[in-house]
């Protein structure tokens, strides 16, 4: 597995030494390298090895691909896939389209119930953005359980703090 040289071990028997280090002075080229190194370690521009991409390589991006394959296959693979695809949306049967960002963000904002109402408001309007978006497109955007719980938690957030609002008042008095 190592190269096995004489670096003078023990009893004058050639030991097992792995390879790394520092390179000579100047570095070594990048692969395809054919020229001598550079000032800086690299060969001259050109000479392959690191560089622009050129043709081949990654292209610009182009639009969002639309992630799911075309269902070929007989017919027996047709008909198994019409009974596990829900039509409307897609995705199997059963399954529920993922929450939408809105709808976590109005249930981490109620559950911050120690910020008070600067996070009990924000609760309540991504809550209500949340469940209007899973009402208009129920198809690809779910998590109205989400936001229905942030928007009670961003409620009961903002009654929290104006009890501690009040009780603090009239513990001054």
């Amino acid at each position: 597995m190592f190269p096995q040289t004489s670096l003078g071990g023990a009893h004058g028997a050639p030991r097992a030494v792995q390879g790394g280090g520092y390179g000579p002075p100047g570095g070594y080229g990048p692969p395809g390298n054919q020229g001598p190194p550079g000032p800086g370690g690299y060969g001259p521009p050109g000479a392959g090895g690191y560089g622009p991409p050129g043709a081949g390589g990654y292209g610009p991006p182009g639009p969002p691909q639309d992630r799911r394959k075309p269902i070929t296959g007989s017919a027996e693979t047709m008909a198994l896939h019409a009974m596990t695809i829900d039509p409307k949306t897609g995705l199997p049967r059963g399954e529920k389209p993922p929450a939408s960002t809105a709808a976590v963000v109005a249930l981490v904002c109620g559950i911050l119930l120690c910020l008070g109402p600067f996070t009990g408001l924000p609760a309540i309007v991504a809550g209500f953005m949340a469940r209007k978006a899973a009402r208009e497109r129920p198809a690809s955007v779910g998590g109205t359980n989400m936001a229905t719980a942030g928007i009670v938690l961003g409620v009961l957030n903002l009654v929290l703090s104006i009890v501690g609002a009040i009780v603090g008042l009239l513990s001054l008095l």
